[in-house]
């Protein structure tokens, strides 16, 4: 089930008290129960990880997703009513919120129905499925996308139609078909998003992201619907792994956001749908019936684009699919990508207490797939300009496929313009190790490293091991490697450090993948010479027109423009605007030193 990121100090709150709660245990005289219970799940003891979910969920202060989580353990163990009851109770924290949350409350219920079919209780999955779509129909629209899935579960598992009419107040069959209808439209709408103009600022984008992951799909027969299958990218793929699938999902991003934020629904009034230009909307998911038709796909989309870019993300620990397609989309429009965002999506368990799970899954096998997934992106789509980039454990998958396309003769000089290792979660030893072996893959490699990164913190306590290459205490600075260091602009709180890439340092990643600029030319950056190297600093500029917010603006203008036409087009501005004439100036004064 989707995270909501309305809760998102909640998921980070558990997460770090599942991974720093390792150095506690060491002293303390109450192991953490979420430590114990991520220790049951890695070595497969049912019994011992039923008695720790049932015991935090005993807890009060358990709420939210983590409470939802623990259910799930529950129903997978055959403990319905328990299940049932902890998801009621988040639906009655839910229910309670002001404003109120219709899209969590939808996800929920429709989770419930599951829980419940599963058990053998066809009627309470009819009611709970019922209730998740009067809720969509109501606060949604009868004709959204949202409403397909929800229908297409009740049809699929022959649950009473009648008794779900009745709730929602229209007849399944029509709901359905209006629905399925909309979302098809979609992805049209995706495929002809104009390249933004300087001073263009839609509300929001469509977003078609390409996707190639070896997750292993929940169920293996989808319900058809006029010949053509009804997938919910939601809930289609789960954390097992099976063979490498490809495909694509449709996603409204809004633009009036903070960059990197990923707002979704949270409230409607009676008459009205969600409006995409507030909230991020995932909906139509298609597969690919071979790997041709993936490249062919990806081949259209770059054909109809200005600069044929193809970017690829690759998420790190405690993402599900949905998640992980969501801040594809995110950082597409961020990103302006004038071509195909690509999501390759490795099996994680999308659960704050599967750390070691999820770290199972790096397997030879799992490598091969995505060693294979980035030849075929690199050498089969006719790119103009590949650039990847990986976050947190992520890195650990995209470091160890490169090692294997450097010693492949089939790898061409060079294939991506920027390969950006974000927060990795890699030993550090090991990372020097094996970066020693793919420095001729890219024009240029980032490191994106911080001190203040408490998940990497616990992650080295909780694999007993050494330094990891995204902290920058003591920095991993290699030659034909640009290491920046993000401390000064990671906040504090219960941030995690863990993702200032897609945060407060989101302006230096943008130069790097838009205009491929060095450190050198990025004046947003302070430097720091030791004995290894030199660590660029990320908050400490080497300029003082050269703000956080005056490097942006230079980033975004240029890209738009090109370097000539931004000088004339800030110094046009600067000269109309005298109340934003300081910040202008200093936008020209970067775009300048650029020439």
């Amino acid at each position: 089930m989707p995270r909501n990121p309305i809760r998102t100090p909640l998921i980070r709150l558990a997460l770090s008290g599942l991974l720093l709660a390792v150095a506690a245990c060491a002293s303390g005289p109450e192991p953490d129960r979420l430590v114990l219970l991520g220790d049951a799940q890695a070595a497969g003891d049912r019994v011992e990880e039923v008695a720790q979910a049932r015991a935090l969920l005993a807890d009060p202060a358990v709420t939210g997703d983590l409470r939802t989580d623990l259910g799930d353990i529950l129903a997978s163990a055959g403990q319905t009513e328990a299940a049932l009851v902890a998801y009621r109770q988040v639906l009655t924290e839910a229910s309670s919120q002001s404003p109120p949350d219709y899209a969590y409350q939808i996800d929920l219920r429709a989770r419930m129905a599951e829980i419940a079919l599963d058990a053998g209780d066809k009627a309470r999955a009819a009611d709970e499925i019922g209730a998740a779509a009067r809720l969509a129909r109501v606060h949604l629209g009868a004709d959204h996308p949202r409403l397909a899935p929800l229908l297409a579960f009740a049809v699929e598992n022959d649950l009473d139609t009648g008794r779900i009419a009745e709730i929602v107040g229209l007849p399944v069959g029509v709901m359905l078909k209006d629905s399925i209808n909309r979302s098809r439209e979609s992805v049209v709408s995706a495929s002809s998003v104009p390249t933004r103009a300087l001073g263009v600022e839609p509300d929001f984008d469509l977003v078609r992201v390409f996707f190639g992951t070896n997750r292993a799909p929940r169920h293996a027969t989808p319900l058809l619907v006029d010949g053509q299958p009804v997938l919910d990218p939601r809930k289609y793929y789960g954390g097992k792994r099976a063979p490498l699938q490809t495909g694509s999902v449709i996603v409204s991003v809004p633009r009036n956001r903070a960059l990197g934020e990923i707002p979704k629904p949270s409230i409607f009034s009676f008459d009205r749908r969600p409006d995409p230009a507030r909230h991020v909307i995932l909906g139509d998911m298609t597969l690919d019936p071979d790997m041709q038709a993936f490249v062919n796909n990806v081949r259209l989309q770059l054909v109809q684009s200005d600069r044929r870019e193809v970017f690829i993300f690759i998420h790190g620990y405690n993402n599900d699919f949905p998640t992980a397609v969501e801040r594809t989309a995110q950082l597409a429009v961020d990103l302006e990508i004038d071509g195909a965002p690509v999501l390759y999506s490795w099996p994680s368990a999308g659960s704050v207490f599967g750390y070691k799970a999820d770290r199972s899954q790096i397997t030879q096998a799992t490598i091969d797939d995505l060693e294979h997934f980035l030849h075929v992106l690199t050498e089969q789509t006719g790119a103009a300009r590949v650039n990847i980039v990986a976050h947190s454990m992520g890195n650990e998958f995209l470091v160890r496929a490169l090692q294997e396309m450097a010693d492949d003769e089939r790898a061409v000089p060079a294939p991506f313009d920027q390969i950006v290792f974000a927060s990795p979660d890699v030993d550090a030893d090991d990372f020097i190790e094996m970066m020693g072996r793919v420095s001729g893959l890219a024009r240029d490699m980032t490191l994106y490293a911080s001190s203040r990164d408490r998940a990497l913190q616990a992650s080295r306590r909780f694999n007993r091991s050494g330094r990891r290459a995204g902290e920058s205490d003591e920095p991993v600075l290699l030659a034909g490697l640009n290491t920046i260091d993000t401390t000064q602009g990671s906040t504090g709180g219960l941030a995690l450090g863990h993702s200032d890439i897609f945060g407060a340092a989101f302006p230096d990643f943008q130069a790097i993948t838009w205009l491929s600029l060095e450190p050198e030319q990025r004046c947003v950056l302070g430097k720091r010479e030791v004995k290894s190297g030199t660590a660029w600093i990320f908050g400490t500029p080497r300029a003082d027109y050269c703000g956080a917010a005056d490097f942006a603006t230079a980033m975004t203008t240029v890209r738009r423009l090109g370097v000539a036409d931004s000088i004339s087009e800030l110094q046009a501005l600067a000269a109309s605007d005298p109340a934003g004439a300081s910040h202008w100036m200093s936008a020209l004064k970067v775009v300048e030193n650029l020439k």
